[in-house]
């Protein structure tokens, strides 16, 4: 009976995160906040050195944890979105299609990035830089969306969504 209670936790239930969801959100939102901090800097840099250092850790970190963000995005698109208490079938379908376009928009982040670095192309490299600053821009909103969604919830509605993406629920 323990193994299956254990199994439950690892994985998804309709109405809790388990613990391979918990920890690929957490680690994910870590990496990206640290990419975007990172990218962002490139471009208040005042000295060749400096941008091309920050760059470098950029792409470093970025290429360290592509292959967990893709697993990330594979995850959540396997698993379905488990159903909060109380939350309407509308809020609950909104909240999943802005899951999945932050990862519509990781996806093109994913993609352009290194096209940018190592495509030696002019226009190329230009339309890549547009959509990867373009990307990066609106998975910001998308993530203070997300986070407006989680205090909404923890606020007005006093229910366990934060609980959720903390601990898995246990059960019998």
């Amino acid at each position: 009976m323990t193994e299956v209670t254990d199994r439950n936790r690892l994985l998804d239930q309709p109405d809790s995160f388990g613990w391979i969801s918990i920890a690929l959100h957490w680690v994910t939102a870590a990496v990206i906040i640290a990419l975007w901090v990172i990218g962002r800097s490139i471009t208040d840099q005042d000295t060749s050195e400096t941008i091309d250092v920050r760059r470098s850790l950029h792409i470093t970190i970025a290429l360290a944890a592509w292959l967990l963000l893709l697993l990330r995005i594979l995850w959540r698109l396997r698993m379905h979105h488990p159903h909060a208490a109380g939350q309407s079938l509308f809020i609950h379908r909104f909240a999943q299609s802005v899951h999945y376009i932050m990862l519509v928009v990781l996806s093109l982040m994913m993609i352009s990035g290194p096209v940018m670095a190592w495509i030696d192309n002019e226009t190329v490299t230009g339309l890549a830089y547009r959509v990867h600053a373009s990307s990066a821009d609106l998975l910001l909103a998308l993530v203070l969306l997300h986070i407006g969604g989680t205090l909404k919830h923890m606020m007005f509605h006093e229910d366990d969504t934060i609980i959720r993406m903390l601990w898995p629920r246990r059960r019998p």
